[in-house]
């Protein structure tokens, strides 16, 4: 099967439907259609740290835990394959070790963190500042400022083509057989869907090569080292679209992380950056039929993934590619039923007349 896919969106829910759909769909032609990309996209902001943060109120439109179960056991499944490839460094693929203090932790996740265990007394004496009672576990990091330029890499060996262009309405890209919707935040405007909101998340980048061990507590403060910098945040302002830094964040953020790790203070700031989690009370994936300028054209959607994104990224990039898949096999299933010809109708006729005959 040939088809010509249209993708929207370079972060990495596009890249990573896209990867999955070249890979299942041979001889498809992909064009990944983005106004951002790596190093600007939300993921980039964000320190690829796999853990489930919210990804929205998570019974919300049928979503159910089994289901994210279901795509966080796949992430780390898929991690866990490309950290045994010797270029894992490349892929920005490491495993991080730390605490996580003051905070729940979902039942499902705690079954896939193969050391996820209490804090012991000792542990809390000798290693943490100040002292919490808590949970430490060994997770994944993927650094998308490395993850995501090799899944460009990956997409362009297979045939695939990158276009910075805006997309402003479906209808835009008409002349396509499928279109995947992976435009993050910006869904909120072209599918209209008031489900969508902001999720403002600000962060500092510091050099401090002597943090090895992530610190999470309660829901805002964490350190989360990657392979070449620290991010420390952050913030979780619903509703605002405000990509600048706000310098009071920046103090707060600054002033909390040190109260658990005093030594950050010979760190080297290098940036702020500030990024925008497409919040929704649900993630959505599905296959929509449009009516573009009078043609029918199937649209993908994968978004909705607040600050979840890099964490359950694969299996919905799985879920999706599926999706899809079953789609196109009904649509083929209906066409063929739907054209029979005259040498196929006849028979079906004569069997027919045959069995009233044998009635009468």
């Amino acid at each position: 099967m040939s088809l010509n896919i249209a993708v929207i969106g370079a972060g990495i829910m596009g890249l990573s439907t896209a990867y999955k759909v070249m890979k299942d769909i041979p001889n498809s032609k992909v064009t990944v259609f983005f106004d951002k990309c790596s190093p600007e996209t939300t993921g980039n902001v964000a320190a690829g740290f796999i853990y489930p943060y919210p990804c929205g109120r998570p019974y919300a439109d049928g979503q159910d835990e089994p289901k994210l179960f279901g795509w966080f056991e796949k992430t780390m499944d898929w991690l866990k394959v490309l950290y045994k490839n010797p270029d894992a460094y490349k892929m920005g693929i490491n495993p991080v070790s730390g605490y996580i203090m003051g905070g729940a932790v979902p039942e499902y996740a705690t079954k896939l963190f193969p050391d996820f265990r209490e804090i012991d007394p000792k542990a809390q004496s000798a290693f943490m500042i100040p002292q919490q009672p808590g949970y430490t576990f060994t997770t994944w990091q993927c650094d998308c400022s490395k993850y995501l330029p090799w899944l460009m890499d990956q997409i362009k060996a297979m045939g695939g083509r990158f276009i910075r262009h805006h997309i402003n309405a479906f209808s835009d890209l008409k002349d396509f057989d499928v279109i995947v919707n992976c435009t993050g935040i910006n869904a909120n405007f072209i599918t209209n869907d008031k489900k969508m909101q902001p999720d403002r998340g600000q962060v500092i980048v510091v050099k401090a090569p002597w943090i090895n061990h992530f610190y999470i507590s309660g829901t805002d403060t964490y350190i989360l080292p990657r392979m070449e910098e620290v991010v420390l945040g952050g913030t979780h302002q619903v509703g605002d679209y405000n990509l600048k830094e706000n310098p009071e964040d920046t103090k707060k953020i600054w002033r909390e992380c040190l109260k658990i790790c005093p030594s950050l203070k010979y760190g080297e700031i290098k940036e702020v950056r500030v990024g925008l989690r497409p919040g929704r009370s649900a993630i959505r994936i599905e296959v929509e039929e449009m009516n573009l300028d009078g043609k029918t054209v199937p649209v993908l959607h994968n978004y909705g993934h607040g600050g979840a994104g890099v964490t359950f990224h694969w299996g919905c990039a799985i879920e999706a590619s599926d999706a899809l898949q079953t789609y196109l096999k009904k649509i083929k299933k209906t066409k063929n039923s739907s054209q029979l010809s005259i040498k196929d109708i006849i028979p079906m006729v004569n069997a027919a007349t045959l069995s009233c005959q044998s009635k009468l």
